[in-house]
């Protein structure tokens, strides 16, 4: 099955930003139960590409249908982003982004369980800390925390039970070797059904990843002297 599919070419520019055009491409496919990286160098527009992938930015153009299940299934467009985009919407999606947004109001364990079932927090949170250091840390402040440590939350939030697409973006940034090789266990143990979609320049952290399909960012200038940056697949380069 097809998660998510381009039926029109979508792009997106920045207010006041004449330069590029960040697009992703009619026909592209995101199927279910794959693991994709998109490549590319700092700066390129790989983050902006994934947001847009995930309807996090209203497009100024295109069509992106979304198969969620055999009965779930939204088109969004430009004109029917604020009905279609809805926290309902998004329950179907996992988002790992590189600074995590954590509720401050509440501990680290309550943050956990809003998106997973809580019977499963314990578990999936002991497969990314070390039992002492969840101990320490789970009725705690979201700002007590270490950088490495709300990075870890906010992975772990993003494979809630509900989600079928997990979007990722740099989920390496503040950890060091050993939690990067147990970051690409836990993906591999709770990717499930899920499709992956990753953002990432540690090729170290990818190669122990069983990626499916590999995108960079193609930058081609345009007459009128902007340049788009499309997400295109490798072979297609």
């Amino acid at each position: 099955m097809t998660n998510i599919d381009v039926l029109e070419q979508v792009e997106f520019t920045y207010p006041k930003d004449n330069n590029y055009i960040y697009c992703l491409p009619e026909a592209l496919e995101i199927s279910s139960n794959q693991t994709y990286c998109i490549l590319g160098l700092s700066g390129s527009g790989k983050s902006t590409i994934l947001t847009l992938l995930a309807a996090l930015r209203r497009f100024r153009k295109g069509t992106i249908r979304y198969r969620f299940d055999t009965k779930s299934v939204i088109k969004v467009t430009r004109k029917n982003w604020h009905k279609k985009v809805t926290p309902q919407f998004w329950g179907n999606m996992g988002y790992s982004f590189q600074k995590p947004e954590l509720i401050r109001a509440l501990t680290v364990k309550k943050n956990l369980d809003l998106a997973l079932d809580e019977e499963n927090t314990e578990e999936m949170a002991l497969a990314l800390f070390k039992k002492t250091e969840w101990d320490q840390i789970k009725n705690s402040n979201i700002w007590e925390l270490s950088g490495g440590q709300t990075q870890r939350l906010g992975i772990i939030r993003a494979f809630g039970h509900r989600q079928n697409v997990v979007f990722m973006d740099e989920p390496t940034n503040n950890l060091d070797k050993n939690n990067r090789k147990k970051l690409a266990d836990f993906i591999q143990k709770y990717k499930k059904d899920k499709s992956i979609i990753i953002v990432s320049h540690d090729k170290a952290f990818t190669d122990m990843l069983n990626i499916s399909e590999i995108f960079e960012i193609d930058e081609e200038k345009q007459a009128d002297g902007r340049s788009q940056r499309i997400l295109r697949f490798r072979d297609e380069l």
